[in-house]
């Protein structure tokens, strides 16, 4: 961690839209963020275009004030390729995309849109699973704080969202599994010096954690620190869920996944699985041109 200032702010927004019930919702939701994050909005539509198309895009632009302040790519080829393509060729900070919260096993496998985006993008990623056309204001935050490089990046975005958006609790979550951070160095342990190994362990997460806040001018948010333990990703989905949080932000995934990670889920797969709510991926802007 080097507590040097980065650049946090999404300059640039890509919104993925189609003709569906939630074309309005996802323009409304658009102009919201347009307003509480001052972006240059990339409007982006992947199929067949025409005249009455691109009119009924135009008047829902124009409803909700972003007509003259944003750009339309119209593209047709492959969703997912085409929308990666354009993210790289426009310098995306973030790609917006709407999420079903739980799909079945067979379409989850062969995956919806949002998430084969999700597991390829090099961008930022904010799906949303209910966008609304009507102002719902954004009260709660939950963020990822596992012992990751990605985190210092991740929890200082989560701050400047909150402060965009007026949102007064943002809780941080240490996602710790201690009995197998443990078991992996037992060698090195004997029987009755485990007890205080986890308690090392946890004076160290707290050390890491609370040097990442110092770096962050918090304003008046309340941070609230939680720890708690089993499965990283779906634990912290479950604390979401209960906590009806209004938004999840976790760090981007480490790799790409493949079909058997998708069988067999990795930490990020149980959020995608099962969205408690909007969540946010966070990728280093570094990786975006790797």
């Amino acid at each position: 961690m080097s507590g040097e200032k980065k650049e946090l702010v999404f300059k640039k927004i890509g919104i993925a839209i189609a003709f569906s019930p939630r074309l309005e919702a996802l323009i409304a939701e658009a102009g919201k963020m347009q307003v509480g994050l001052k972006s240059e909005m990339v409007f982006i539509h992947v199929g067949n275009k025409s005249e009455e198309d691109v009119k009924t895009i135009n008047e829902y632009l124009e409803k909700y004030n972003l007509l003259n302040n944003s750009k339309l790519i119209w593209q047709e080829g492959e969703t997912v390729e085409t929308i990666l393509n354009i993210c790289n060729e426009e310098q995306l900070d973030l790609l917006v995309a709407g999420a079903l919260e739980k799909e079945s096993l067979i379409k989850y496998i062969m995956g919806s849109v949002a998430r084969k985006l999700s597991r390829k993008i090099k961008c930022s990623m904010l799906m949303l699973t209910e966008p609304k056309i009507e102002s719902s204001p954004l009260k709660s935050i939950v963020v990822e704080g596992s012992n990751n490089p990605k985190t210092e990046n991740t929890i200082a975005v989560a701050i400047e969202i909150a402060k965009a958006f007026k949102v007064k609790n943002v809780d941080v979550i240490q996602e710790t599994d201690l009995n197998k951070a443990v078991l992996i160095r037992s060698d090195e342990f004997k029987e009755n010096e485990v007890a205080k190994h986890k308690e090392n362990l946890i004076e160290e997460e707290d050390k890491r954690l609370n040097y990442i806040l110092s770096c962050n001018d918090c304003g008046d948010i309340k941070i609230n620190i939680d720890r708690i333990e089993g499965k990283p990703g779906y634990i912290i989905s479950k604390y979401a869920r209960e906590h009806h949080a209004d938004l999840l932000i976790l760090n981007s995934p480490d790799r790409k996944l493949n079909l058997i990670d998708r069988v067999f889920p990795t930490d990020i797969e149980f959020a995608l699985a099962d969205l408690p709510c909007n969540l946010l991926l966070v990728n280093i802007k570094e990786d975006y041109t790797a």
